[in-house]
């Protein structure tokens, strides 16, 4: 939908000098303009308000009357406290807490008509239909096209692609072949659910390619054939159709080429808020949007809440979607996060408006900024960027100050703390749903890939500790994972923490020794599922001991300690420890009191604010110069024998570090270190 406004916009922000402004006739609201002179770039308007002083000011001023009428329409704060901002050529912001004791804010947000000519903008279909939605992603697909160089990709078309049909011709699934392989299709990124899906079978294969019926389709699926339609394409891919699902090695060929299959797709289209395949990609849509009394003729403004919970969801951090996932369900399952990352551009088909991402850009319906130039941090874009920077050549050149083997360690290590919070039907599906994304840090000197970790600054890899927050799912009920050996963050069912200092001066005398495959289990995809990591390193001897937390603990869970010449040092154990075992739990995974152990240091370092160096193990929390931003770390492996296995065996890690809830004379590794002997171990 045009914008009479952006010619405006465009010509201001680019050349043409602001207005002259000799101040504003509202000294509460200032006018609702966002022209502070003493702000560089883009004018905004950032003011903090009583809410009296607005209900005092609307007796005389349209704008502060306006506001009040907006936050009339919804529930309104509850105190004194507002903030109104704006950028030019954006919604005007209005945020305040909604209780008293709450400071959390919400959001409402006042736009202008997109027909009124006034410099706000931010209509929302109230309505979406894959008509719409494809109307409005042209117009973005189009911009990306014809200027973004970063978003191209090589040419390639999957060994299956459904064509969505015409009026006359039901939709069918296809087998592609070589002069195929220049043609455009969309990928579809969605959450199967526990709906029943419609899938392609050894036995349904020729139905499949002969036609497939438009009542067969579940509404997620049929939606995106209808969306593809409405763009002018004729491919889509669905795993669900283009993959056999019961042949086990086409499942594997095809799920080896998702990296290939996402990259080199023309759009991705995410059915973000469908919880399953019988929802639909493009949900009903209940916001309430409000016509308000204009205070200037000709002007229509209206008052809707903000999408900034979205933005902040998909955009910002984990966080946001953990606590919001009945709004964004597909955004945590594991496959769709590969998925995510892989796209070149993608289409979220949010609850409440559609929002476009590419590696240049991100879009959406509510707003006519690029947010990707504004305060937003995408950390997907922000990985694509990274990665491609990373394998320049040229770039330690350029970078010279950037340690570059670290810097794509950080990358990978923040990449699987957050896919570790994702959510699987079958957990043994992790790797392989990781495998595109493995892909692409193998071009970038990170040694060789063993399930889950690289052999670069193996003691960064091996560092991971089980997150045992209580706002993650099941956090009481983690399991290990039979099918990945104990050493992989891969062999626990829970998110990990996986925590470092950004240092070359990081210093380690752990030494990798050797890798060995052992075996592969029937679900492994191919990959082995016991593996044999050979290391040398710093060890000392200790014996569990297990303490029970009677204060809200009602699955009897068990607090777990290293005791060694007379101090305790607390365990993050890999499986959560009961007082009564579970009897599903391996009897190898149940540690007992006076279990004796072996402790392994991966690395020690430290930061300050002049930089990294030598610190004293026996007191670490000594600040030097009593600099403020001090930070230490010295990670212990701890390890038990099997006999089975006539190995060692993950147990969890000693993560020495100064954290403020800990006693810091329980944070202090100078005895084990001190006392510590180089051992050879191997750890299945």
């Amino acid at each position: 939908m045009s914008d009479p406004g952006s010619d405006l916009k465009d010509r201001t922000l680019d050349s043409a000098p602001l207005p002259l402004y000799d101040g504003p006739v509202c000294r509460v609201c200032c006018d609702l303009i966002p022209n502070d002179p003493a702000l560089q770039g883009i004018p905004k308007l950032s003011l903090g308000v009583a809410l009296s002083d607005v209900y005092r000011a609307a007796e005389t001023c349209g704008n502060c009357a306006l506001v009040l009428e907006a936050l009339r329409c919804f529930d309104g704060p509850r105190g004194d406290k507002l903030r109104i901002e704006s950028e030019f050529g954006t919604p005007i912001r209005l945020s305040y807490p909604y209780k008293l004791l709450d400071e959390t804010p919400r959001h409402i947000v006042v736009f202008s008509s997109p027909v009124s000519g006034t410099l706000t903008a931010g209509w929302i279909e109230p309505e979406i239909t894959p008509q719409k939605a494809a109307r409005i992603a042209q117009s973005w697909l189009r911009e990306c096209l014809d200027s973004h160089k970063e978003c191209m990709a090589d040419s390639f078309i999957p060994t299956r692609v459904v064509h969505v049909g015409t009026a006359s011709r039901p939709p069918c699934l296809i087998e592609t072949t070589e002069d195929m392989k220049t043609a455009d299709y969309i990928a579809l990124s969605y959450c199967w659910g526990s709906a029943e899906t419609l899938t392609t079978t050894k036995a349904t294969l020729q139905n499949r390619l002969r036609g497939i019926r438009r009542e067969d389709i579940p509404k997620t699926l049929y939606e995106a054939i209808e969306f593809v339609q409405h763009l002018g394409l004729s491919y889509i891919w669905i795993d669900a159709l283009c993959i056999i699902q019961d042949d086990v090695l086409d499942w594997e060929k095809e799920a080896a080429q998702i990296k290939k299959i996402y990259e080199s797709a023309l759009l991705t289209l995410s059915a973000t808020s469908s919880p399953d395949v019988s929802a639909g990609c493009f949900l009903a849509r209940t916001a309430e949007v409000h016509e308000l009394h204009s205070p200037r003729p000709g002007h229509r403004y209206y008052a809707r809440r903000s999408c900034a919970g979205t933005h902040e969801a998909l955009f910002l951090d984990d966080d946001g979607i953990i606590n919001n996932i009945p709004k964004y369900p597909a955004m945590m399952r594991g496959w769709v996060y590969q998925e995510r990352l892989l796209s070149q551009r993608i289409l979220y088909c949010a609850f409440d408006e559609l929002i476009w991402e590419c590696q240049k850009s991100i879009r959406c319906e509510c707003s006519l900024n690029n947010m990707a130039n504004g305060a937003y941090f995408n950390p997907t874009v922000d990985y694509r960027r990274k990665v491609k920077l990373l394998s320049n050549p040229n770039y330690n050149s350029q970078h010279h100050h950037i340690d570059c083997p670290l810097e794509v360690s950080e990358i990978w290590l923040k990449l699987v703390e957050s896919y570790s919070r994702r959510a699987f039907s079958r957990y043994s599906d992790r790797l392989m749903a990781l495998t595109g994304i493995a892909q692409t840090f193998q071009s970038l000197d990170m040694g060789i890939y063993y399930l889950g970790i690289w052999s670069d600054r193996i003691h960064l890899h091996l560092a991971w500790a089980r997150d045992n927050s209580p706002w993650f799912r099941d956090v009481d009920k983690g399991i290990r994972i039979s099918s990945f050996p104990s050493w992989s963050w891969c062999s626990i069912t829970q998110p990990c923490q996986i925590e470092f200092a950004s240092s070359d001066k990081i210093s380690t005398r752990l030494v990798l020794l050797g890798y060995k495959e052992e075996a592969k289990s029937p679900d492994s995809h191919g990959m082995a599922s016991h593996a044999r990591l050979s290391l040398s390193a710093p060890c000392v001897e200790g014996r569990i001991v297990t303490v029970f937390t009677t204060e809200d603990n009602p699955s009897g869970l068990l607090d777990v300690f290293v005791l060694y010449r007379g101090k305790e040092y607390y365990v993050k154990t890999d499986v959560p420890q009961r007082l009564v075992p579970e009897t599903s739990m391996p009897p190898e995974e149940n540690l007992k009191p006076s279990d004796q152990v072996l402790c392994l240091e991966l690395y020690a370092s430290i930061k300050t604010d002049t930089g990294y160096g030598p610190v004293n193990p026996y007191c670490p929390w000594n600040i030097p110069n009593d600099e403020e931003d001090h930070y230490y770390q010295f990670p212990w492996l701890v390890i038990k024998w099997s006999p089975s296995h006539n190995a060692y065996r993950r147990v969890g890690l000693i993560d020495f570090t100064n954290k403020e809830w800990l006693d810091p004379e329980t944070q202090a590794p100078g005895v084990m270190m001190r006392h510590a002997v180089i051992k050879q171990v191997d750890i299945v």
